[in-house]
């Protein structure tokens, strides 16, 4: 140390190269770098923005196999005032961008992802201004090596103005989890979904040559049933949120399925679309959450059960300045401590209340609002409008909230009918399962209406 009253307080790279990329999955990294891509369409297309279709014509192309990882797109590469900031651990300047609705704030992602999987990369960029070509060789991925300095070589274009990702040297076990279906596939599940809006407006992913479809959260929208619809500003951030059913009641059938104890993961797939999912400027953050991060089990709202899992919802956070948006670093957790995440999460509850006690009341009738609730009457909870067309302002509020709470259908009279439910031996309802309906595997709710209709028939010969 030169000056013994000085501390060097800078970051080590083995903190960077080493340290950093913990913080994050793998699927998430290749997440971070398709955003990326979205990004560069944006710069592309200001002018585009508020339109129907921004990103029609532009795409990113991902090869991803136990030798190689490719990521190569069409949105324009990285501008020579970008490409300091785009390979710098850390964002220098928080004037990019700002005017744009993306969701990266600190400037880590591409590099993150690299240091993710390579022992090597090469990161080619073809813009209007210039065609470049950085390579981060083993040398320099060294924790060990302080050298911070990337090679700059000029390339020739061809044509193509994007960015190109070439990851021929991966790391081991990046490599083997490449080489897994079940990995391939919960990518592209996963590009679906955190894309959905995005690829709604025309932008295209391929994986492997494969083009990824989008999964949205679609409600149900009837002249009777109608979902909870919410807006408000706070800080420059727009919220919406809009609850409601996607699909028919849950039948008493379901319910034992559900809890059943033989199943290790009763809920799971089962649940399908049901809880609520969380989308920052169209990006989504969190897909189908049924706990208390969007409400579920807070004060007076129920934990999630089953029979819950008939609603479904969207909280939606829009601002041009990313760093107001309640994100993580890694896109994909929320700062559920914000202001602003608090106040959409409270409108969320107000909604999930108000389908389950819809829910309770119509326990055991189910079947009367089958037709109300028909899946061909779902609609993009995105594209909803109640508030602006029959919303409510909340008296006192100082985020200029606006809501609209459904008058939904309620049962006429006392119902006659009453749950009958009690648990017999696995061996017995086997028994009953191939006598009575000829299969063995036969759910224990069918079978247990096949013997009450059964003996209700022969009380009433005698």
């Amino acid at each position: 140390m030169s000056n013994p009253d000085v501390l060097n307080g800078a970051p080590t790279k083995r903190f960077f190269v080493s340290m950093l990329p913990r913080d994050i999955e793998l699927d998430d990294a290749i997440l971070d770098l398709v955003d990326n891509c979205i990004d560069g369409a944006m710069r592309q297309g200001r002018e585009k923005l508020d339109t129907e279709c921004p990103f029609e014509g532009y795409w990113c192309n991902l090869i991803v196999n136990q030798t190689e990882f490719v990521l190569e797109d069409n949105c324009g590469g990285i501008p020579d005032d970008y490409l300091d900031a785009a390979f710098r651990l850390g964002r220098p300047r928080t004037d990019l961008d700002n005017d744009l609705p993306t969701i990266g704030v600190y400037g880590i992602g591409m590099k993150r992802a690299i240091f993710k999987m390579a022992k090597d990369a090469t990161v080619v960029s073809q813009s209007a201004d210039r065609a470049v070509e950085v390579q981060y060789s083993a040398e320099w991925l060294d924790p060990d090596e302080e050298n911070w300095e990337l090679p700059l070589r000029e390339v020739e274009k061809n044509g193509n103005l994007g960015v190109a990702i070439r990851i021929t040297n991966l790391l081991p076990d990046v490599s083997s989890r490449f080489s897994r279906e079940t990995f391939l596939d919960d990518l592209c599940d996963r590009l679906g979904q955190h894309f959905a809006y995005i690829m709604g407006k025309g932008f295209v992913i391929k994986l492997n040559g494969v083009q990824v479809r989008p999964e949205t959260v679609r409600l149900i929208f009837s002249g009777d049933i109608e979902p909870f619809d919410y807006e408000a500003n706070i800080g420059g951030v727009r919220i919406k949120v809009t609850v409601g059913f996607y699909r028919n009641l849950t039948r008493q059938v379901e319910l034992e399925e559900a809890t059943d104890p033989e199943r290790s993961d009763p809920t799971a797939r089962a649940a399908g679309e049901a809880g609520i999912t969380v989308i920052c400027n169209d990006r989504v953050i969190v897909m189908s959450d049924r706990t208390s991060i969007t409400g579920w089990g807070i004060a007076t709202t129920p934990r999630y059960h089953p029979q819950f899992r008939a609603i479904s919802g969207l909280i939606s956070f829009f601002c041009d300045d990313a760093e107001l948006l309640p994100v993580s670093t890694t896109k994909r957790n929320l700062d559920t401590d914000s202001d602003t995440f608090m106040l959409a999460r409270n409108a969320a509850m107000d909604g999930i209340k108000l389908f389950v006690g819809f829910t309770n009341r119509w326990k055991g009738s189910e079947e009367m609002v089958d037709n109300l609730l028909s899946s061909e009457k779902r609609v993009e909870a995105k594209s909803v409008s109640l508030v602006a067309e029959k919303g409510q302002v909340v008296r006192g509020s100082q985020h200029q909230e606006k809501r609209y709470v459904p008058d939904l259908p309620k049962p006429k009279g006392v119902t006659k009918k009453r749950r009958v439910a009690f648990s017999r031996d696995i061996g017995e309802i086997k028994y009953l399962a191939d006598f009575l309906l000829g299969d063995t595997d036969a759910k224990a709710g069918d079978v247990g209406v096949a013997a009450w209709e059964e003996t209700l028939k022969r009380s009433r010969e005698q």
